[in-house]
């Protein structure tokens, strides 16, 4: 058997094929910045879409008078303006302080109980092996969505972290990874998109500075590099897993 014939088989997922999607972000306004013109293109297409935030938020600020539940109050009534923009079913903050202490496992059992709640088929979340990433928070957020999605599709998994009355999902849930440097599906987005995700950014008022401009062109380049690859002016890139590809799968996928 070819790799062709392989991937054949078990082919990459499709994100745009998504019905019911829980996009899961470190901070707020990540989700946004990563994949917000993929989002706002699943709920015109009629998708269910729901953000979670696993960290406060209540780190991110410069301003010497500024106290963390303030900031934390100030984000998540951003996070919500937000969502509510981009026209998201559901948007969350879970209480894990932003770039502070927190246990690795409570984080994964909080996300797969949220998993369990909402039952998507397509789960978004940040890529924990970008090799030029160091925020904890980031590193944390990819790794415990991979490991909450194994544990809520198996009851006796689920068990042993303290989750009860939960019917296991099923197994057919593909994962996307973005702020990713190895995008194996590319999902075209409009200019209307593009629009849409960074109006979408400008919610989160708290969080823009002299630096912004800069930010919003570097997206607007990889965007415009990634459409170049298909044909489209714009495009926001994934790796992309199906449940195939979760265990024990041991292709460069990256290379397809």
């Amino acid at each position: 058997m070819n790799f062709e014939t392989l991937m054949s088989l078990a082919p990459l997922p499709d994100p745009m094929k998504t019905k019911t999607a829980l996009f899961i972000g470190p901070h707020p306004d990540d989700i946004e910045y990563g994949s917000g013109a993929t989002a706002r293109k699943l709920v015109d297409s009629g998708a269910e879409v729901h953000f979670l935030i696993v960290t406060d938020g209540g780190s991110g600020s410069r301003d010497p008078e500024m106290t963390v539940e303030r900031l934390k109050e100030i984000r998540l009534r951003e996070s919500k303006d937000a969502a509510a923009f981009l026209g998201v079913h559901s948007v969350e903050i879970l209480p894990f302080p932003d770039g502070g202490i927190y246990q690795f496992h409570d984080m994964v059992k909080a996300i797969a109980e949220k998993m369990l709640a909402i039952r998507p088929d397509g789960v978004f979340t940040t890529d924990p092996l970008l090799p030029t990433e160091t925020h904890p928070d980031h590193l944390n957020c990819g790794r415990a969505t991979g490991a909450a999605l194994t544990v809520a599709k198996f009851r006796l998994s689920m068990e042993r972290y303290g989750i009860e009355g939960r019917e296991p999902l099923a197994s057919a849930v593909n994962l996307f990874y973005y702020f990713t440097d190895r995008p194996n599906v590319i999902v075209p987005v409009s200019k209307a998109d593009m629009e849409a995700k960074f109006n979408a950014v400008l919610r989160h008022e708290s969080q823009i500075d002299e630096t912004f401009e800069k930010i919003k062109l570097y997206f607007y380049y990889k965007a415009n590099t990634l459409g170049q690859k298909i044909g489209s002016l714009y495009a926001e890139g994934f790796y992309g897993l199906s449940p195939e590809h979760q265990h024990c799968f041991m292709e460069n996928l990256s290379k397809h």
